[in-house]
């Protein structure tokens, strides 16, 4: 009996990640790391261009006690797709000058149960 040919087709890359931004994002706690990243791979699609500058979007992992603020330094060009620089802890009203300013990731209803809520303390 003969075998049928598998193959992996190509994924498209959506968005690139620079070093910079995964060392930052190690820096947090591992489930509050991984909800940011999760919250980048919801909103790459939505983040608006600008050819030539950086920008920068503001974040929340509201299921942490206290809440973890971040902000998110992106390029995001015609033609390429976006391309993650940085990510840093924000205090709470740069969060909610993000919000007035409607420049805030998607966040995903969290997949992190109840029972794994836990206090982070996160870099400055």
């Amino acid at each position: 009996m003969a075998l049928k040919q598998r193959y992996i087709e190509a994924i498209d890359l959506y968005y690139e990640v620079d070093d910079w931004f995964v060392t930052q994002l190690k820096e947090f706690p591992r489930l509050v790391g991984i909800e940011i990243a999760a919250q980048v791979n919801s909103s790459y699609d939505s983040l608006p261009q600008k050819n030539g500058w950086s920008q920068t979007v503001g974040g929340v992992c509201k299921d942490f006690k206290p809440p973890v603020y971040f902000e998110v330094e992106y390029l995001n060009q015609e033609d390429e797709p976006p391309f993650f620089l940085d990510v840093v802890t924000i205090e709470v009203d740069d969060y909610l000058d993000y919000i007035i300013e409607k420049n805030t990731l998607k966040s995903k209803s969290n997949a992190i149960t109840n029972k794994n809520k836990q206090n982070v303390s996160c870099p400055r």
